[in-house]
């Protein structure tokens, strides 16, 4: 059974990658957070439709999709609007990278499974809250020293990425 902590657990991973697709469809990003929010709304409103044995993000980009297209039917009028022709070549060419893309975040969450207490900190002084400088400092390491080591987790974490996606069978990534 779908619980609502089922649905905020999914939303909450992958809204992140359907405000990008709108972002690629929606010139104005006040008018994709709108959309964003429509999406949201109406993906809770169908919960209850969706078919947990498929992937949550494709769905919820085909929602993204139908809001898109009501958005496009009341902003008629404005000059910035794609046409038909080039929003369907993009929301194409998304759901076409949608596999690829969700196969490379599996590989990446399982290498970075293999890195060491250390990098993850910096990972997340980097990428995250908090400073990496201060974190650094803190543990007696120069900024030159973190640069890098931060270049060769990248590194690391890339080909490990490539490989799991080679292992997979995707050619060309």
């Amino acid at each position: 059974m779908k619980t609502t902590a089922d649905f905020v657990r999914l939303w909450t991973r992958h809204q992140t990658e359907v405000a990008r697709y709108l972002a690629t469809l929606v010139p104005n990003p006040h008018s994709a957070a709108e959309i964003l929010q429509q999406v949201s709304v109406g993906l809770w409103e169908k919960w209850a439709d969706y078919d947990p044995d498929r992937p949550f993000v494709p769905w919820a980009i085909r929602f993204a999709y139908f809001e898109v297209l009501k958005w496009r039917q009341k902003q008629a009028r404005e000059r910035l609007i794609f046409s038909d022709q080039t929003l369907e070549n993009l929301h194409a060419a998304f759901e076409n990278e949608t596999p690829l893309q969700e196969a490379r975040r599996a590989a990446l969450e399982g290498c970075l499974k293999k890195l060491t207490p250390q990098e993850h900190r910096w990972l997340e002084r980097r990428y995250g809250r908090g400073s990496l400088r201060s974190n650094a400092q803190e543990e007696g390491f120069s900024m030159n020293q973190v640069y890098y080591a931060m270049e060769q987790i990248r590194s690391r974490l890339l080909q490990c990425i490539q490989l799991c996606l080679k292992k997979e069978g995707w050619s060309d990534v």
